[in-house]
């Protein structure tokens, strides 16, 4: 009787990691995994910087030029004393764009929030940076704010978000 509950728990596991799909950035030095529903759109995974950027379906955005996605961006360093750097760059050119606004919602260390805009809609933000050994990754998390998106669909992106950010390694 003890087999069964071991071949469940076996079963449930191997079907969570397929609703993963797995990516990687510099060679193999940044792995990380995504939601199997989010479809990559754009990748540059030679030079410097490095990057994918995934669409999430939301269907309050059909028929309109909106999108929410989630990009991972890396660039190389020449020592870790310059992540700090790198990431003040980041965090000035997002600060430059039409109509940037600091979320005061008390978010976590690591995490700049804000919003700005994109033609006329307002967009949510969130980009988290991450040293690993000499590279320096940033997770952009973006999603128009439309009245018809759903409490659930946030909350899943958000979820989304956070597990590509966890998955890094």
């Amino acid at each position: 009787m003890k087999l069964l509950p071991l071949i469940l728990l076996v079963a449930v596991g191997s079907a969570h990691a397929q609703d993963r799909t797995n990516y990687n950035l510099n060679d193999g030095k940044v792995a990380f995994s995504v939601p199997a529903g989010w479809s990559a759109i754009m990748e540059k995974s030679d030079g410097n910087p490095q990057a994918i950027t995934f669409q999430i379906s939301d269907p309050a955005t059909a028929g309109t030029d909106d999108m929410a996605s989630v990009t991972v961006k890396t660039r190389q360093l020449k020592s870790v004393a310059d992540f700090a750097d790198a990431t003040q760059n980041e965090m000035s050119l997002s600060k430059a764009q039409t109509g940037y606004e600091a979320a005061l919602d008390g978010s976590n260390t690591g995490i700049h929030h804000y919003h700005v805009m994109r033609g006329k809609t307002r967009y949510d933000i969130r980009d988290r940076f991450t040293l690993m050994g000499t590279i320096a990754v940033q997770v952009r998390c973006q999603h128009p704010e439309l009245n018809a998106t759903g409490k659930a669909w946030t909350s899943s992106f958000d979820s989304g978000c956070d597990s590509v950010a966890t998955s890094l390694k």
